[in-house]
C-alpha cells in the first residue's frame, strides 16, 4: 500500500526538482495560458494544462462569492467517466471544505496529528522534498487533493481543484510549481477580467448611449422603452424583459397588442406594460400582477431585487402561479426612479436555467433603468408640452372663431341697418306717393262722370241751336272742339292707367320691404321673385333676357322680407355681371323647384338664378363669401351682400348657399331652403357644387362665408 502514497509519474517530479526544465515547462503552460484575453479560454486552458501535467483524473476551477456563499464552478477536466459539475453550489455542498474555501488560502490535502482536521494548510517551512500526509477531503464526490486559489480583480477569489479518486502525496516541487502557475494564472485573469470589464463597460456605454440617441430623436414613450427593453435583452441575454410604467400618461387598451421593432423583437403591449421574451416563450403581459408582492416591494423601498431562485424567496413562494405560468426561475427587478419619483419597474427574468446575478449584471440594468428614468422624465415633460400647446392651439382657434363671429355680424349688423334704412325710406316713399295717388285715383270717376255731362251738355246745346254765331265758331275753332271732345276720353284713360300703375308700384314696394312683416310666415317665394324683378326693371337693361321657369313650389314658412333682400343681391350679380361682358345673348335664368331631402325626406324648396356673364375667376372663388370682398372698383360696393345673404340662407332659415362657376361661362347660384322652417335643424349638406370642368386646385368650396358685390348697390 505504501507505493500508493508515492507520485505516479516520477519523472515528472524530477522535471519539478531540474530548474532548467521546470522553467521551461512553466513558460510553456503560461505561454498558452496568455493566448486569450477571454476569460473563459484562460481558465480552460490552466485547467487542460495543469489536469495533463499532473496527470489528474479531475481539475476544476470554481468561482467562490462571499456575498451570496455560493460556489460556481466554470471549467473542468475530466476523463471518460466521470459526470461534469459545472454550475451553481451552496457553500454548504462542500461540507468540511467549506471554512477552508472561504479562507481563501492554499490547502493541501493531510493528516494532522494534532487536530482532527481533514485537511491542513500548507507549512512551506518544511525541509525541501518531505511529503504531506494524505487524507480525504471530499468535494463534489472526490478526494480534493490540492487546492490552489487564485486572486483576480475587486478580490475575487477561485481555486484550481485537482481532484482524485484515490489519495496523492505532494512535494514541495509540485506544490512550489502549482503556485508558480496560479501566479501567472492571476495575472492573465486579471488581464482578461480587466478586458471583459471594458468590453463590459463599453456595451453598457453603447446601449445607454442607444436609449439617449433614442430620445433625443423620439420623445415617444412607448418607442424609447420598447427599443430599450429589446437590447436590454440582447445584452444580458435573458429570457424576459419587462417594463412597468408606474405613473402612465397614456392612453394605452388594456388588451395584448403584439408589433415588431426595427430590431425584428417582438413587443408584447398591455396598459402600462411593455415585454419581449424570447421564442418559444409566450408573453405574460396578460397574467403579470401589477399589484404582485415584488411590484409591492420595490414601490415602498425603491431598491433592487435580486432573486437568483425564485422557489427560495420567501415573497414569492413556490407555489406562485403568475411565475409558474410564465416560467420564471430567477428574476432582477430594478426601480426606474429620478429625483425621487418612481417612474417604472424593470424586470429582467430568466427561464431556462436559474442564473446568479452578477455584479456587472446589475450594474448595466441600473444603468438603464437611470436612463429609462431621464427618458421618461423628459417624455413627461414633452408630453405635457405638447398638452399645452395643443390647448393653446385650441384656444387662439376659439379667439380666432370669436373673431371671425364678430366680424359676421359687425357685417350682418351693417347690412341689416342699411336694408333697415332702405326698406323704411322705400315704406315712406310709398306711403307718401301712396296718398295724393289715392287722391287722384279716388277722384278720376268724379271727373269722368263731370266730363261726360259737360259733353253730354254740350251736344245737347249744339243739337238745339246748330247755328252759332260767329264768335261762337271763332271760338270752336281756336279750341278745337271737335279734337278735343275726342282726345279728352283717351286723356282720362291714361290718368287711370297712370294712377293704376302708381298704386302697383307702391304695393310692390311696399310687398319688398315688408316691414309688418318681421316674424316667420308662409310665403310665397315665387311672388317675391316677381316682386324683387319688379324693383330692380330699371336696373335690368332692354337687351337682358329674363327667363323664369317655375314650378309648381309649396308656400315657404320663412322671412319673406329677407329672402326678397338675398334674391335682389343675387340678381343684381347676375346683372353686373353681363354687363361686364359683351355675349350675343344675355339671359339671367330663375329656376324654382321643390325635392326631397335624402336624410329627412322633408319637403325642401330650390331657387337657382343662373347668368351666362363673365363667370367667377377661380382664384377669388374661395373668397366668394369673405365679409368685405369685392371685385368692384373702389366706391362701388362694400362687398357684404353676398356675406349677409349667406348668413340670412344658412343661419336664420338653416338652409344652404351654393354655387358653381366658370370663367367666361357664367355662374349659378343656388338658394335651397326648408318648407318647414324647424325640419331643416337636422340636415346638413355640401356648401359646393363642383362641375366636371371645375379645377380640382382652384374650385370654390363654398364652406367660405363672403361676397361678390354689395346688396342693391350698382356700379
Amino acid at each position: 500500500m505504501r507505493s500508493l502514497f508515492f507520485p505516479i509519474n516520477k519523472l515528472l517530479t524530477l522535471r519539478f526538482q531540474d530548474p532548467i526544465q521546470q522553467n521551461a515547462l512553466l513558460r510553456r503552460i503560461v505561454d498558452r495560458i496568455r493566448n486569450s484575453l477571454e476569460l473563459k479560454v484562460v481558465l480552460q486552458t490552466a485547467v487542460d494544462e495543469v489536469a495533463t501535467l499532473l496527470n489528474l483524473e479531475r481539475c476544476i476551477f470554481f468561482w467562490y462569492f462571499k456575498d451570496t456563499q455560493r460556489v460556481q464552478v466554470v471549467c473542468e477536466r475530466v476523463v471518460d467517466g466521470y459526470a461534469s459539475h459545472l454550475g451553481h453550489y451552496p457553500l454548504s455542498r462542500f461540507g468540511s471544505a467549506a471554512p477552508l474555501i472561504e479562507s481563501g488560502e492554499l490547502v493541501v490535502s493531510a493528516r494532522s496529528n494534532s487536530a482532527p482536521r481533514l485537511a491542513l494548510i500548507a507549512n512551506w517551512l518544511l525541509p525541501q522534498h518531505q511529503p504531506f500526509t494524505q487524507s480525504k477531503l471530499q468535494i463534489l464526490g472526490a478526494n480534493a487533493n490540492l487546492l490552489m486559489p487564485v486572486r483576480g480583480q475587486e478580490n475575487s477569489i477561485g481555486f484550481i481543484a485537482c481532484l482524485a479518486d484515490r489519495p496523492r502525496r505532494w512535494s514541495r516541487a509540485e506544490v512550489e510549481f502549482m503556485q508558480s502557475i496560479a501566479q501567472q494564472l492571476e495575472i492573465a485573469i486579471r488581464q482578461a477580467q480587466l478586458y471583459e470589464k471594458t468590453q463590459k463597460q463599453a456595451r453598457r456605454e453603447q446601449l445607454v448611449n442607444q436609449i439617449t440617441t433614442q430620445t433625443r430623436q423620439s420623445l415617444d414613450l412607448e418607442t424609447i422603452l420598447t427599443e430599450a427593453i429589446a437590447q436590454l435583452l440582447d445584452v444580458l441575454e435573458t429570457d424576459r424583459c419587462l417594463v412597468h410604467r408606474v405613473e402612465d400618461l397614456g392612453e394605452d387598451s388594456d388588451q395584448t397588442v403584439p408589433y415588431l421593432l426595427e430590431s425584428d423583437a417582438t413587443v408584447f403591449r398591455r396598459k402600462h406594460l411593455f415585454e419581449v421574451c424570447r421564442p418559444p416563450l409566450p408573453p405574460s403581459v396578460d397574467d403579470f400582477d401589477t399589484n404582485g408582492p415584488i411590484t409591492q416591494w420595490v414601490i415602498q423601498h425603491r431598491q433592487q431585487v435580486v432573486i437568483s431562485d425564485i422557489t427560495q424567496d420567501a415573497r414569492i413562494g413556490a407555489d406562485n402561479q403568475e411565475y409558474q405560468l410564465a416560467q420564471i426561475k430567477s428574476s432582477l427587478v430594478v426601480p426606474v426612479q429620478a429625483n425621487g419619483t418612481l417612474q417604472a419597474i424593470l424586470y429582467l427574468n430568466q427561464c431556462s436555467h436559474i442564473r446568479y446575478w452578477s455584479r456587472d449584471d446589475q450594474k448595466l440594468a441600473q444603468a438603464v433603468a437611470d436612463q429609462l428614468a431621464i427618458s421618461i422624465q423628459q417624455g413627461h415633460l414633452y408630453a405635457q408640452t405638447r398638452q399645452q400647446a395643443i390647448a393653446s392651439a385650441a384656444q387662439a382657434e376659439y379667439l380666432a372663431s370669436l373673431l371671425h363671429d364678430l366680424q359676421q355680424t359687425q357685417a350682418q349688423l351693417i347690412q341689416s341697418e342699411k336694408m333697415s334704412s332702405l326698406g323704411q325710406m322705400v315704406a315712406g316713399v310709398a306711403h307718401e306717393i301712396n296718398n295724393p295717388v289715392s287722391f287722384i285715383y279716388g277722384n278720376i270717376p268724379y271727373i269722368e262722370r263731370y266730363i261726360k255731362d259737360l259733353l253730354r251738355l254740350l251736344n245737347h246745346y249744339q243739337t238745339r241751336y246748330p247755328e252759332a254765331d260767329s264768335s261762337l265758331q271763332d271760338l270752336a275753332r281756336e279750341i278745337e272742339l271737335d279734337f278735343l271732345l275726342q282726345d279728352l276720353p283717351r286723356i282720362l284713360n291714361s290718368i287711370r292707367a297712370g294712377a293704376t300703375r302708381i298704386r302697383e308700384v307702391v304695393l310692390s314696394l311696399r310687398s319688398f320691404s315688408r316691414l309688418d312683416e318681421a316674424h316667420c310666415k308662409i310665403a310665397n317665394l315665387q311672388a317675391g321673385l316677381d316682386s324683387t324683378l319688379f324693383v330692380l326693371q330699371n336696373h335690368i337693361r332692354s337687351d337682358i333676357q329674363v327667363v323664369r321657369q317655375y314650378d309648381n313650389i309649396p308656400e315657404v314658412e320663412c322671412y319673406p322680407r329677407l329672402l326678397n333682400q338675398v334674391f335682389m343681391n343675387l340678381l343684381i350679380n347676375a346683372v353686373e355681371a353681363l354687363h361686364h361682358d359683351q355675349p350675343e345673348s344675355k339671359t339671367i335664368t330663375i329656376k324654382t323647384e321643390s325635392f326631397l331631402d335624402d336624410l329627412t325626406s322633408e319637403v325642401w324648396v330650390r331657387v337657382a338664378i343662373a347668368d351666362n356673364g363673365c363667370g367667377i375667376p377661380y382664384e377669388f372663388q374661395p373668397r366668394i363669401f369673405d365679409p368685405f370682398f369685392t371685385t368692384k372698383q373702389i366706391g362701388h360696393g362694400i362687398g357684404l351682400g353676398l356675406t349677409v345673404s349667406y348668413q340670412t340662407v344658412v343661419n336664420q332659415h338653416q338652409g344652404h348657399l351654393r354655387f358653381h362657376s366658370q370663367p367666361d361661362n357664367g355662374s349659378e347660384f343656388i338658394v335651397e331652403v326648408p318648407v318647414k322652417h324647424s325640419a331643416s335643424l337636422v340636415r346638413t349638406r355640401n356648401l359646393y357644387l363642383p362641375t366636371q370642368s371645375d379645377q380640382p386646385n382652384q374650385s370654390a368650396q363654398s364652406n367660405a362665408e363672403g361676397m361678390l358685390a354689395s346688396a342693391i348697390q350698382p356700379d
